[in-house]
């Protein structure tokens, strides 16, 4: 046991794409979960997309010597090295994100994003399913909207994938409008006023975020009532997913892991249990989210850890 005379352990947080939301909701989730963990020392940085900061960032990271770095990588390549070197020095490497499983981490950490997408399509199938059948009609069709952020790291490209397999198991629903929102409110907004100008109508938003559907509901103004607004991440939080569905803001989330808080439990067993090792990969749960399931989440949680 670590008593009050040792250095505390230093973690390092290598955050990768500067303000996002879902960055953003990273790096507060770590350094709330060690507030009041006084044996241990975070440190965050981020490199702004920059994959020559990143590099330069972790090198530093290694030659202070942590007790374990959290890793978002964004060249794999270019990084390959430099891992290896923290490794083989003692150092623990939390891989998050697909990208990092190809750099032998201690432990990578993955929320697949076609099922991100595949989750989204059928919430799109079900809610347009049962609309038909309120107005007796034997065929489902519908018109559909996607906002992407971008496809810097390429997750929108997989995301978009898991969606618009899904859609293709009901041949009348169709995606008319497909544009980059970038993340924020404000690009959920002019993405949607755009799709109604030129599509005229549509039936469901499905947005990469969910302050991007959040944008969309505020365009939408008077035609909210009509339209089914779909977000992505489902945090905790005034502008989060959980919060936005509660208070009928949005209509439906996706809730993906922001895996620093896996991360921080597999840290903490390490410290525990000194002959622990992680898996080399883990895959985190998600789920869908709609009005009737926030207060379940909210009394029981989100989903359950994977078992070590």
């Amino acid at each position: 046991m670590q008593t009050q005379l040792e250095e505390p352990r230093k973690v390092v947080f290598l955050s990768a794409h500067g303000d996002r939301a879902f960055e953003t909701g990273q790096r507060n989730l770590l350094a709330r979960l060690m507030a009041n963990e006084p044996f241990y020392q975070l440190q965050t940085l981020d490199a702004g997309v920059s994959p020559n900061t990143q590099l330069q960032q972790f090198r530093d990271a290694v030659a202070s010597q942590p007790y374990a770095i959290i890793l978002d990588p964004l060249n794999a390549e270019l990084l390959e090295t430099e891992v290896k070197a923290a490794l083989a020095r003692g150092v623990w490497v939390i891989g998050l994100g697909e990208t990092s499983v190809s750099l032998g981490c201690t432990s990578a950490l993955v929320a697949d994003q076609k099922k991100v997408g595949q989750l989204a399509g059928e919430l799109v199938i079900n809610a347009l399913t049962a609309k038909a059948s309120a107005a007796g009609q034997t065929e489902v069709s519908g018109r559909v909207i996607e906002i992407r952020g971008d496809d810097e790291n390429g997750v929108c490209q997989q995301r978009h994938e898991g969606f618009e397999a899904a859609l293709k198991a009901v041949p009348g629903i169709i995606l008319v409008h497909d544009a980059p929102g970038l993340w924020s409110i404000a690009g959920g907004r002019e993405r949607t006023q755009d799709a109604l100008r030129l599509q005229q109508s549509f039936d469901i938003v499905y947005a990469h975020n969910d302050l991007m559907a959040l944008g969309a509901a505020s365009a939408l103004q008077d035609r909210r009532e009509d339209v089914m607004i779909i977000g992505t991440d489902a945090f905790r939080g005034r502008e989060g997913g959980l919060t936005l569905v509660g208070d009928g803001e949005i209509d439906a989330t996706v809730y993906q892991s922001l895996l620093v808080d896996f991360a921080w439990v597999i840290l903490k067993k390490r410290a525990e249990t000194a002959e622990f090792k992680p898996q080399p990969r883990y895959e985190m749960p998600m789920r869908s989210i709609l009005p009737k399931d926030v207060d379940d989440i909210r009394w029981n949680g989100w989903p359950k850890y994977p078992e070590f």
